[in-house]
């Protein structure tokens, strides 16, 4: 598919709105099954499959993530993957309006600073970005499983490390998958239009890794949902998630080959002010309730 950045752009925007309704949904059900500050069981997982809302939540997220999938064939994963962050004010408005609770002057704050830093990000991103990736089958092969190394981490932050960042660590490592997901769906794009994908080996691979991080990701943010408020779940995988395809996108795809020190250093200021709105939305979330006040 030929490039089509501003289209990319709507439909991206778009899929956030689904996004966040199936963010919305699945932290229901999952407060249903446990008590917020908890962590999901693996029979608690199963049992999510049993539920109605979050299976429509799943619905809900693959309508999206679909969407999202056709931007990344129209554009850069460096530009497409930061406007996500538009999920982050949609799931604190729909979660004011089934919680009832009032959003304080530091949420609506924090909102502003993961926005301004997310979107400063992407405005870099879109000035800087190559029209098409480099694809090195030994660094990517390298850059996939370093990335699920560094999720790893976060995983054992997010189950061992302080209560009140669980919440944060665990949808932070689910979403540096996704942001890693969104590289892997972009050089799969580019392996089928310009390689013999069928005898490519890497090609298979990251088949593999795609459907294996997908399924992992899902799991790592549900238990993000058991720990802590669907807004703060959201932000991070809207900030985490661009991190890491951007990451993956310059260092694996070499889509930063017009990229200067000067833009480095912006996107990483940008970066900065949008990880410490999240951190603010950790620390002055007026504590919603985990279960729904919605008709069965």
């Amino acid at each position: 598919m030929t490039q089509n950045i501003p289209l990319a752009v709507a439909l991206t925007v778009l899929s956030t709105l689904f996004l966040a309704l199936a963010a919305t949904m699945q932290h229901y059900a999952v407060g249903e099954k446990t008590v917020e500050k908890s962590m999901l069981k693996g029979s608690e997982l199963l049992s999510l499959l049993k539920s109605p809302r979050w299976l429509l939540g799943l619905v809900l997220s693959g309508v999206g993530a679909l969407i999202q999938v056709v931007a990344l064939l129209l554009a850069p994963v460096t530009v497409v993957q930061p406007i996500g962050v538009l999920a982050v004010p949609w799931t604190i408005l729909l979660a004011t309006r089934i919680h009832r609770h009032r959003i304080n002057s530091m949420m609506w704050l924090a909102t502003f600073l993961t926005i301004v830093g997310t979107a400063a990000f992407a405005l870099v991103a879109i000035r800087t970005a190559a029209e098409h990736p480099s694809l090195n089958d030994g660094k990517i092969a390298i850059g996939v499983l370093a990335g699920f190394a560094i999720a790893g981490g976060l995983a054992l932050l997010g189950a061992k490390g302080p209560v009140a960042w669980q919440c944060f660590f665990w949808s932070a490592a689910g979403a540096f998958i996704y942001g890693l997901e969104a590289g892997i769906v972009k050089a799969v794009g580019e392996y089928t239009a310009t390689r013999d994908w069928l005898g490519s080996t890497t090609f298979w691979f990251l088949v593999v890794m795609l459907v294996i991080g997908m399924l992992t990701a899902t799991a790592l943010v549900q238990q993000g949902y058991a720990s802590g408020p669907a807004e703060i779940v959201v932000g991070a995988i809207n900030t985490s998630a661009p991190v890491a395809a951007v990451l993956f996108g310059v260092v694996v795809l070499g889509e930063g080959i017009h990229m200067t020190s000067l833009s480095v250093v912006a996107m990483l200021v940008a970066a900065a002010i949008a990880i410490s709105g999240v951190v603010m939305l950790s620390r002055f979330h007026p504590s919603a309730s985990p279960a729904p006040i919605l008709a069965e």
